[in-house]
């Protein structure tokens, strides 16, 4: 008997995304890439299983409304940021 073959994880990314992208079937790119369509079916299963995990597919679309609050969101810490930069610099000329 023959041991079970291994692959890198970068190539189990690569073809998870050859099947996601390209909208076929996990049989024809199991061929192509040479790897059972058992695995392969397993890992796309996984990574759907990792993305879910993580609060969705990472292609859906933003909401308006919580998109508009992030930005506004932004701005704040950007100027946040700002003012700290600034007060940092003042006492920093003033320690000379």
């Amino acid at each position: 008997m023959s041991a079970r073959p291994t692959y890198s994880d970068e190539f189990k990314a690569d073809a998870v995304d050859l099947v996601i992208s390209s909208g076929r079937s996990p049989m024809s790119v199991a061929a192509e890439v040479g790897v059972s369509v058992t695995a392969l079916k397993r890992w796309v299963q996984l990574h759907h299983d990792a993305v879910a995990g993580a609060g969705g597919r990472p292609d859906d679309p933003v909401d308006a409304a919580k998109y508009k609050a992030l930005e506004a969101r932004l701005r704040e810490v950007e100027r946040e940021n700002d003012f700290l930069k600034k007060v940092s610099a003042f006492f920093a000329k003033e320690q000379r």
